[in-house]
């Protein structure tokens, strides 16, 4: 079974449980309903890995050595009626992408996980350079963060880093753990590489379909979490459509996040 698919499939799992536990709040980000998550493990079987959709769980640790990042952020505080578009991971690469985002006026953030990077950086520095995008730092490998020891959460982070001012000439600023799960190793790993901001997310889609952490439409601020997968084109125009029905524009991140 490919890993990314695999993992979207564990995130949703979770992510009914946890709107059945009440855990589904304003701090939390978007899942599909537990029926549609059932209907969605069942058709992705066969699929790829990426950043879950389900509310981040931070892990308690032992050490509880203070941090410059001391918190995830979830959402921009901000009176400015933008919205902001991320992807992530990077597993699924088709041209026709970067064409879909300059059809739209869009700028993403681009959570990439460096396996993915190694196979074909000319492909996200294209994007990067076609659309005004921001490449920044999803992990080597997609681990689960709040399971390693703070060293692997540090060379999952730093290493990445480090190849991402390498072969795109920026080093990443923000970060997103993968499947939401983090604890205080990984915010003082963060920091440590050069992060500035942990990032996560309110909003989610996948498939076309779009589920909100809280309320029933994008707001000022939002954070909005898509895929690099084969529905990328109806992906990207819901987000469109549900932006404009907000009366929000799309805006990059980094230009709230600094």
């Amino acid at each position: 079974m490919n890993r990314d698919r695999t993992s979207r499939r564990r995130f949703l799992l979770l992510s009914s449980s946890l709107l059945g536990t009440g855990l589904f709040g304003a701090a939390a980000c978007g899942a599909t309903s537990a029926a549609k998550t059932a209907t969605t493990e069942t058709a992705r079987d066969a699929g790829t890995e990426s950043s879950p959709k389900q509310a981040p769980r931070k892990t308690a640790t032992e050490s509880d050595a203070s941090t410059t990042i001391d918190k995830v952020t979830y959402k921009v505080d901000t009176d400015d009626p933008v919205v902001f578009l991320t992807i992530d991971d990077g597993v699924t690469r088709d041209p026709d992408m970067a064409d879909i985002l300059e059809e739209n006026d869009l700028k993403a953030t681009l959570f990439l996980t460096d396996q993915y990077v190694r196979q074909d950086p000319d492909f996200f520095r294209g994007l990067r350079d076609r659309t005004g995008s921001r490449i920044e730092n999803h992990t080597l490998d997609h681990p689960d963060l709040s399971t390693k020891s703070f060293d692997e959460q540090l060379r999952q982070i730093g290493e990445t880093s480090d190849h991402y001012q390498q072969v795109f000439g920026h080093r990443p600023t923000l970060m997103r753990p993968p499947y939401g799960n983090f604890n205080d190793d990984t915010l003082r790993a963060a920091q440590e590489s050069g992060v500035k901001h942990v990032v996560h997310w309110t909003a989610v889609i996948d498939q076309g379909a779009i589920q909100f952490a809280a309320d029933d439409h994008l707001t000022s601020g939002d954070i909005v979490l898509m895929h690099f997968t084969e529905h990328f084109r109806e992906d990207v125009e819901r987000f469109v459509a549900e932006a404009q029905q907000s009366g929000l524009e799309p805006a990059l991140l980094e230009g709230y996040l600094n």
